[in-house]
C-alpha cells in the first residue's frame, strides 16, 4: 500500500462530517467531502457518471463494457481486461454503498484530537476511522487504481456514499432508494458495511472469521410515559407516576422475547461447528434438534443471545427537573432490535399485551424499521454475490472461512430491501473485541495493514465484475 493513500485517508478523516459538529455547519461539510472526492480521483471521475442528490447523497455508475461506450463524462472503450464479450455482459447491475457521515467524538476522552488523524503507536487516530471512511476510500482507491490501468468492468457498477447513515438514512440512502426506483434499476446484489473478519471475539475458536452478514434485524424505540398532576414533592400523591411506569418495565423484563433460530443464525453455527473445539462444535451443529438446551448453553454470552431473540434495552429515564418538584410525567425509552418476524407493529402490540396498564402511554420515538431477512439460498452460501465476495475474501484474507451471519445493527443497505433479493453486509477488517469496541467509542483508529485489506478487498471485488 502506498504512503500517498494513507495521505489521502488522513485528509478525509480531518473532514468533519460528524453530526453535531462545535459550530460547523454539518451540510456544508458534507459537501466538502463530496467535493474532497472528486478532486482526488479524477480518473475514476473521468470514467463514470456522478450525480450529487444532496449533501447526504452521493451516486456513482461505472458503466459496464456491455452497456455502450462511452459514459456521460467520456469514458471511452473497454479495455482487453474486461471487454464486450465479457461472460458478464449483460448481467444485473452491482451497488457497493458506503457513508460518509460519522458520529460525534468527546474530544476530552480521547489521547488524540479525534479530527487531527495523527499516527501513533503504528496506528491512524481519528474519528471514522473503522466506521466507515476507511471503506470510503478504498472503494474509491480501487476504482482509481483500476480506471489508471485501463480496466473497465463488464457490467454497471453503481457506488452509493451516504451522508446521514448515523441518523437512520432518511435524507440519504431513503431517498436514493427511491431515486432508483423511479428510474426502474435493480441490483444483482448490494453490499454495504457490516461484521468485520473476527479475531478471538468466540469463545474457544482461536482462527478468524469472516462474519457476512446476509440478514439485518429491525430497530425501534418506544417512549412509555406516565402522566401525573405536578406539585410540591412533600406532598406526593398515593400512585406515583414513577412507580406505574417502573412497574411496567418489571413485567417487560420479566417477559422477554421468545427464543428463535432464523435461518442466517442456524447456519452460522453450522458452518462454526467445524471450528470449535469438542462437545461445543457437535452442540453448534445441531443447533435446532437440541432446541431448548442449546439456547441455554449458548445464550450465557450476551453477543451470542441477542441473536436469538428480539432483544429490548431500556436506554433512557426522564422525570422531573427539580429534586423537589412532582414531574408532570415520567418516560422511558426502550430500544428493541426485532429479530424475524417481528415487526414494528408486532412488536408495539406484544410490549402493550405485557404491560397491560392503560395509565403508561406507548408510542414510537423516531423512526423504526423491519427486520431485512435473508433470501433463499444465502444462509447456505448461494445465490447471486457470495462467489465474488468469497472469492475476494479469499485474495485478501487467505484461509479464513466465511460465515453466514445475522446483523445485529442496522445500516443504509434495508433502505434497498426492494431492489434487490441479494444483501450482503462486510467490513474487510480484521478486528479483536478490543478494537471493535473503539467503533462509536473513544480513540477509534485503524492499522495500516487493515487499511490495505480494504483497498485489496474492494480491488479483488471490482476486477470480478
Amino acid at each position: 500500500m502506498s504512503q500517498e493513500f494513507i495521505e489521502r485517508f488522513r485528509a478525509a478523516l480531518k473532514i468533519r462530517t460528524d453530526y453535531s459538529s462545535e459550530g460547523d455547519n454539518t451540510e456544508a461539510s458534507l459537501t466538502r467531502f463530496q467535493e474532497f472526492l472528486a478532486g482526488t480521483y479524477p480518473a475514476f471521475h473521468k470514467n463514470a457518471e456522478r450525480w450529487v442528490l444532496s449533501p447526504y447523497s452521493l451516486v456513482y455508475r461505472w458503466p459496464g463494457a456491455a452497456n455502450g461506450t462511452t459514459a456521460a463524462n467520456g469514458a471511452t472503450a473497454a479495455s482487453e481486461k474486461a471487454g464486450a464479450t465479457n461472460e458478464k455482459a449483460g448481467a444485473a447491475p452491482v451497488l457497493i454503498m458506503g457513508h460518509y457521515d460519522v458520529v460525534p467524538a468527546e474530544r476530552a476522552k480521547w489521547s488524540t484530537d479525534p479530527f487531527g488523524a495523527e499516527i501513533k503507536d503504528g496506528y491512524i487516530y481519528g474519528r471514522g476511522a473503522i466506521d466507515m471512511k476507511n471503506i470510503v476510500m478504498a472503494i474509491m482507491e480501487s476504482a482509481e487504481n483500476l480506471c489508471m490501468q485501463g480496466f473497465r468492468p463488464g457490467r454497471d457498477i453503481w457506488i452509493v456514499l451516504g451522508g446521514d447513515e448515523e441518523r437512520t438514512g432518511a435524507k440519504g440512502a431513503k431517498e436514493t432508494a427511491k431515486w432508483f426506483s423511479d428510474k426502474g434499476i435493480r441490483f444483482s446484489f448490494v453490499l454495504d458495511e457490516g461484521t468485520p473478519v473476527a479475531k478471538d471475539q468466540i469463545k474457544g475458536v482461536d482462527k478468524p472469521l469472516a462474519l457476512i452478514g446476509i440478514e439485518e434485524k429491525g430497530y425501534l424505540s418506544l417512549d412509555l410515559t406516565v402522566e401525573q398532576k405536578p406539585g410540591h414533592a412533600s406532598q406526593p400523591p398515593e400512585q406515583q407516576a414513577a412507580v406505574i411506569l417502573g412497574r411496567a418495565m418489571q413485567r417487560l423484563a420479566g417477559k422477554p422475547f421468545p427464543w428463535r433460530l432464523t435461518p442466517a443464525v442456524k447456519a452460522f453455527f453450522k458452518q462454526l461447528s467445524p471450528h470449535a473445539p469438542g462437545i461445543n462444535g457437535f452442540v453448534m451443529k445441531h443447533a435446532r434438534l437440541l432446541g431448548p438446551l442449546f439456547f441455554r448453553a449458548a445464550a450465557t454470552n450476551p453477543a451470542i443471545r441477542a441473536q436469538f431473540r428480539t432483544t429490548l434495552a431500556m436506554t433512557q429515564l426522564e422525570g422531573s427537573a427539580a429534586e423537589n418538584v412532582l414531574p408532570s410525567s415520567v418516560k422511558a425509552v426502550i430500544n428493541l432490535r426485532l429479530l424475524p418476524p417481528w415487526t414494528t407493529e408486532t412488536t408495539i402490540e406484544r410490549v402493550r399485551e405485557i404491560i397491560a396498564d392503560n395509565r403508561v402511554k406507548v408510542t414510537v420515538h423516531g423512526t423504526g424499521s423491519n427486520p431485512v431477512e435473508a433470501e433463499p439460498g444465502h444462509a447456505a452460501q448461494e445465490g447471486p454475490g457470495w462467489k465474488e465476495i468469497k472469492t475476494a475474501l479469499g485474495k485478501t484474507f487467505p484461509g479464513v472461512p466465511a460465515l453466514s451471519f445475522l446483523m445485529m445493527a442496522t445500516t443504509d443497505s434495508r433502505h434497498y430491501k426492494d431492489l434487490t433479493r441479494s444483501i450482503f453486509r462486510f467490513g474487510p477488517v480484521l478486528l479483536t473485541p478490543e478494537e471493535l469496541s473503539r467503533i462509536h467509542g473513544h480513540d477509534e483508529r485503524i492499522s495500516p495493514e487493515n487499511l490495505e485489506h480494504c483497498l485489496e478487498f474492494y480491488t479483488a471485488l471490482m476486477e470480478q465484475l
